[in-house]
């Protein structure tokens, strides 16, 4: 499947689905009860969505301010766009670069970062600013979340 192209998920894989994002902790078995499908056909439906790339990661969230990372910001930067593949590179190789975007509007690209304090943001900004092909940065600090990170809850767009 190529990236794009819309998935065939049904009512049987968005189940599967709400199950691991509501018990990620629960054993195979345990999911697939609570899908109501059995083991070999939660197993089976698993990994066709693993397979076709609809299930990318299988890292922990973490919060990042019970782990020192307390300041937060949106960082958006005037680039060369020739120099894109670089500045990735560059952005990737950044601990405090949390994810980077391309998009459209002011901002060629926009990254989301965490630092342990203002001194420490200003480090990474000047970081952010001194890679190849990064003309200017302009910053917003995060004060509060109002929506938190909820990829799997988009599923109730589609069915």
């Amino acid at each position: 499947m190529t990236r794009g192209q819309m998935p065939i998920i049904d009512a049987v894989d968005k189940r599967v689905l709400e199950a691991l994002r509501d018990h990620p902790r629960a054993t195979t078995s345990e999911l697939a009860e609570i899908a109501g499908v059995s083991r070999p056909t939660f197993r089976t439906r698993l990994d066709r969505l693993w397979d076709s790339g609809v299930i990318i990661g299988h890292e922990p969230q973490l919060d990042l301010g019970l782990i020192g990372f307390t300041v937060q910001a949106w960082v958006e930067l005037e680039a060369d766009q020739t120099k894109l593949p670089e500045i990735a590179k560059a952005l990737d190789e950044l601990p405090s670069v949390i994810e980077a975007f391309t998009t459209t509007g002011t901002a060629d690209i926009r990254c989301r970062v965490a630092a342990h304090s203002t001194a420490h943001l200003q480090e990474v900004i000047r970081a952010i600013t001194d890679c190849e092909g990064v003309s200017r940065t302009v910053s917003s600090v995060i004060l509060s979340p109002l929506v938190n990170h909820r990829k799997v809850q988009t599923l109730d767009l589609l069915l």
